[in-house]
């Protein structure tokens, strides 16, 4: 039986992806015009099997929230590689690191029309601030329906070494969460639109070691639901494990407005990442 309980309702195609450093693979390094060439086809052939498999008469439209990727050029090369006629870029980031640019950059991707676009760093909370921001599209998704997307990274734990740290990241991925839903807040005079936020949150609902984490209470709370809730625990793993550790899911899309048709599933990254990609199909209430 296909992932998707009924493919003909099914209206859009999400899927979000963290690159890796896109299309290096590595920080503070820059792979030869040849390798990322390699890379940038080989995740267009990925990205685009996932659609294929998620929506596989092709009708669907697609919104893809991508994490990761280097700047405007490398967003653009990836989406002539994933060769979708129909689909552009609706917004890339433009974070800085001290002097320059950031190598992690959020993109999406989508064939809907769009309204408007934009990108914002975090609200300041002194030595609370999360890193990076997020990327913001209102697309029209339907007939008299123009929805939100937001594609977000959040803190991750990496060299994370003691208790206080450990504070300090999960405080960064609340108060970023805890931004978007308050943005996104709406009171009883009017009814709320459709709003889908998919990224790398790095945190996993379902780990022992991020437990004491609330973004995930704070996402129910603000109406929205996660896709990942309705996968199979054995099929949900995004970050794959090495050794003796356990993969985790980090990757998630939470959606509020609308409905999943089905089971979200993983592909996986074959080595171009060290995330593997998720996809949904979401349907109008």
């Amino acid at each position: 039986m296909s992932y998707f309980a009924s493919i003909l309702l099914a209206a859009i195609t999400v899927g979000t992806w963290n690159g890796k450093w896109f299309p290096s693979g590595r920080a503070e390094h820059r792979a030869s015009e040849a390798e990322e060439a390699a890379t940038i086809a080989k995740a267009g052939v990925l990205l685009r099997d996932g659609l294929a498999k998620a929506d596989p008469v092709g009708t669907n439209d697609v919104i893809l929230c991508l994490n990761e990727i280097r700047g405007p050029n490398t967003a653009q090369r990836l989406l002539d590689a994933i060769g979708r006629t129909n689909l552009a870029v609706a917004v890339v980031t433009r974070y800085r690191r001290r002097d320059r640019f950031d190598m992690q950059q959020d993109v999406i991707l989508t064939t809907l029309p769009i309204v408007s676009a934009n990108w914002s760093k975090w609200k300041n909370s002194k030595d609370k601030t999360p890193p990076r921001g997020y990327a913001r599209a209102n697309l029209i998704f339907a007939p008299s329906v123009t929805g939100t997307v937001y594609c977000i990274h959040l803190k991750s734990n990496y060299g994370q070494t003691s208790k206080k740290l450990a504070e300090l990241n999960r405080a960064k991925r609340m108060l970023a969460v805890k931004q978007i839903v308050e943005q996104e807040h709406v009171g009883k005079k009017r009814k709320a639109r459709p709003v889908i936020v998919a990224g790398d949150i790095n945190a996993d609902k379902w780990a022992p070691q991020f437990s004491e984490d609330t973004l995930f209470a704070l996402f129910e709370a603000g109406g929205y639901m996660n896709a990942m809730d309705l996968a199979d625990p054995l099929s949900r793993i995004t970050y794959p494990g090495r050794g003796r550790r356990a993969g985790t899911t980090l990757d998630y899309i939470f959606y509020r407005g609308l409905k999943a048709t089905g089971k979200p599933f993983v592909m996986p990254a074959e080595k171009i990442s060290d995330h593997n990609p998720v996809f949904a199909n979401l349907d109008y209430l």
